[in-house]
């Protein structure tokens, strides 16, 4: 048995392979020493879900959050930082962080590019007072849009059956 010390590089992926020279078994009467090969396998990330350079995360926000757009804080590689939820995002929406991914081996200053997946989360309940305010916005959408989203919104269906 023999230990080696090995520097990993930033970046590397699973399948990748490290080549260290003359740790590997004698060569025998005063030869050189092979070669060690580490095969690498990297573990999964609770958080990150990692797609060569690009890293990518979900990040649950409200409906309101959704419709209005505000400022949230996400995970990052190199801690949390505030993004923009745009006004009338859609669920499964990207904002992409330009350079907050990981850096490729063997390509020093190229980082690849955070991706933030909004979910939306919709209440299972409401209480009256937003009963109520979800039936006003929905009627004046109703006006609004006239024909395509007061007959084909279900919001303003269920709530007007109620």
């Amino acid at each position: 048995m023999k230990y080696a010390n090995v520097i990993i590089p930033a970046g590397v992926d699973s399948g990748d392979t490290i080549h260290v020279r003359e740790a590997g078994n004698s060569g025998g009467r005063g030869a050189i020493p092979g070669s060690l090969y580490i095969k690498l396998r990297v573990a999964s990330d609770p958080v990150f879900v990692r797609d060569g350079a690009d890293v990518h995360v979900d990040k649950k926000i409200s409906f309101t959050q959704a419709m209005l757009g505000g400022k949230i804080e996400v995970p990052t590689l190199d801690g949390k930082t505030e993004i923009k939820i745009p006004k009338g995002v859609q669920p499964g929406q990207v904002v992409v962080l330009r350079g907050k991914g990981l850096e490729l081996p063997n390509q020093a200053g190229y980082f690849g590019d955070q991706h933030v997946r909004f979910k939306i989360h919709f209440p299972l309940k409401v209480n009256e007072r937003q009963r109520a305010l979800l039936e006003d916005f929905a009627a004046e959408e109703a006006t609004k849009e006239q024909s395509f989203f007061a007959t084909g919104n279900w919001l303003y269906e269920q709530l007007s059956t109620g």
